[in-house]
């Protein structure tokens, strides 16, 4: 992925002509919360109230896609590791970055 969790809400925040403080509010949270949730290993549950706030799908956030393609396998895995998030369709795929 090419940009970073926080650099995809930024630029969604930008779009809408909202601040970081006014979706953390949209949340319920503080934004030291929304803050730290953007710059580490957010949980799924969080990632999902970031896309309602902003009113995108998960999917979005993640990959900065706009246009949904049909699932071409049943397989998705979504892995968090050292402060990245990366996005796999195919098991071929994630054990090839397993095995890195």
């Amino acid at each position: 992925m090419d940009k970073t969790l926080s650099s995809r809400v930024k630029e969604l925040c930008a779009e809408q002509g909202i601040t970081l403080k006014e979706l953390s509010e949209k949340m319920g949270i503080k934004p030291e919360s929304l803050s730290r949730a953007l710059n580490g290993n957010p949980q799924l549950s969080t990632l999902e109230n970031i896309a309602k706030a902003l009113k995108v799908g998960v999917a979005e956030l993640l990959t900065g896609g706009r246009s949904y393609e049909p699932l071409t396998s049943d397989f998705t895995a979504l892995v968090a590791d050292g402060g990245k998030t990366y996005l796999f369709h195919t098991k071929s795929d994630l054990k090839d970055w397993l095995n890195q």
